[in-house]
C-alpha cells in the first residue's frame, strides 16, 4: 500500500508499507488514506526519493562550502569599551547575523547562531549552523570603537 497521508503507528504519506489485506480494503483505501501500489507508483517513489538524495547531498555539499568559506574569514565588529576592554552592552547573535548576511549576499538568520553575548573586546569563537547537520566555528574579533 501506498500512503497518501500520514497514518498513526503505520508511516508517514510517500511511503510503501505492507498491511494486512482487510486493513487496507475496509480502512485505508476507503477514507483515502492509501492506494494500492502499483509497479508505476513505486518506480515513481524511488525517483522521487533519489532525487530528494540527491538535492541534500547538493544543499549540504553547498552549506560545505559557505562553512569554509567563513572558517577563512574574520568577521570584525566595532563596539564601545570602557577600562579592561569591557564593553558597555554585548554584542549580540543579532550584530553578528547581519556582519554575516552583509559577507554572504543573503539573508542569514540569527536563529542559526550559537553563542552567549559577548561582553569584551578581542576575538572569539562562535558557532553558525547551516541546516542539514553542518556547523562550524567562525571568528568574530571584537574592537574598540
Amino acid at each position: 500500500i501506498f500512503l497518501l497521508q500520514d497514518v498513526k503507528a503505520l508511516g508517514k504519506a510517500g511511503e510503501i508499507v505492507d498491511v494486512a489485506d482487510g486493513y487496507a480494503r475496509n480502512y485505508l483505501l476507503p477514507n483515502k488514506l492509501a492506494a494500492e501500489a502499483t509497479k508505476s507508483v513505486i518506480d515513481s517513489v524511488k525517483r522521487k526519493k533519489l532525487e530528494e538524495d540527491a538535492k541534500r547531498k547538493k544543499e549540504i555539499a553547498e552549506a560545505n562550502q559557505k562553512i569554509a568559506e567563513l572558517m577563512k574569514a574574520e568577521i570584525v565588529i566595532k563596539a564601545h569599551s570602557g577600562e579592561a576592554n569591557k564593553l558597555y552592552g554585548s554584542v549580540t547573535s543579532n550584530e553578528i547575523a547581519q556582519k554575516l548576511s552583509e559577507y554572504l549576499g543573503e539573508e542569514f538568520d540569527r536563529k542559526n547562531i550559537e553563542m552567549e553575548p559577548i561582553k569584551e573586546l578581542g576575538i572569539h569563537d562562535v558557532k553558525v549552523k547551516f541546516g542539514n547537520g553542518v556547523s562550524g566555528k567562525i571568528t568574530v574579533r571584537v574592537e574598540k570603537n
